[in-house]
């Protein structure tokens, strides 16, 4: 861009920042081994900046059905990722929350696409990686949400 043109509205921004997280996504849900479907990973994230969650709100989150929740935190639960407890407001209900080696897996997860997206940015100079990183730091600053992820823990 010119410095004589009129800066982007924040929406364009937003729109072609969307456009190439996906295309990050794409790349790293296509190529990276991991044993378990994205909603696996997209739950534990969820734990993660939430503490613990009723499967109703988890399912709601990730947009699928409740019994499809319930099957992904079965398997977690089974692979040691997740554990159940009570809801000591609802008796009746369940709340599921993280457990170390779920946030193991989340973090070795991270990694192996920090490595299978290093080779696309390898060719960025210094200045380029700066203002990606001015961008990271200006999302981080204006986005709600934890401000620890295992993406971070990666780098």
């Amino acid at each position: 861009m010119n410095h004589n043109d009129q800066a982007p509205s924040s929406g364009d921004v937003i729109g072609a920042l969307l456009g190439r997280m996906w295309v990050l996504n794409r790349i790293a849900s296509s190529r990276a081994q991991g044993g378990h479907s994205p909603s696996y990973y997209r739950v534990l994230g969820l734990l993660t900046d939430s503490n613990a969650r009723r499967i109703g709100d988890l399912a709601a989150a990730v947009h699928v059905s409740q019994p499809g929740m319930t099957k992904i935190v079965k398997a977690l639960e089974e692979a040691g990722a997740v554990q159940r407890g009570s809801d000591p407001t609802d008796s009746r209900a369940t709340l599921v929350s993280i457990t170390d080696a779920g946030r193991a897996l989340l973090s070795s997860r991270a990694t192996q696409i920090v490595d299978l997206l290093l080779p696309h940015f390898a060719p960025l100079s210094e200045a380029e990686r700066r203002t990606l990183q001015d961008a990271v730091d200006i999302l981080a600053k204006h986005m709600p949400g934890e401000s620890t992820h295992p993406e971070e823990e990666a780098r």
